[in-house]
């Protein structure tokens, strides 16, 4: 599995044969975060235009939900490497000539 493949390349290989995850991650990992803190930004704005005591309700909880947001995606994406590397280990051991 050589990664001298360019990102295109790999993006269109129809045989899945080269694996994108592990650039793909902090990628997605980056927008998580952006598009978390955008919503709680945006979230906080509309709720201060229908009265203050509503955007101050919609700061905590959007701060609270970014929190958890980003610390679930943080897992799942950790757990998907760890899957990645399990495959990659046990394909090792069974294919040790490759």
């Amino acid at each position: 599995m050589p990664d001298d493949k360019n990102f295109f390349a790999g993006l269109f290989d129809f045989s899945f044969q080269y694996q994108l995850t592990r650039r793909l991650v902090k990628l997605l990992y980056i927008i998580g975060i952006l598009t978390g803190g955008i919503t709680v930004v945006a979230c906080v704005v509309l709720g201060y235009q229908q009265s203050p005591a509503q955007g101050l309700i919609n700061l905590v909880v959007g701060i609270v939900a970014l929190f958890v947001s980003i610390l679930v995606s943080r897992v799942l994406l950790e757990l998907t490497l760890v899957i990645l590397r399990i495959s990659e280990g046990i394909d090792r051991a069974t294919h040790p000539g490759n």
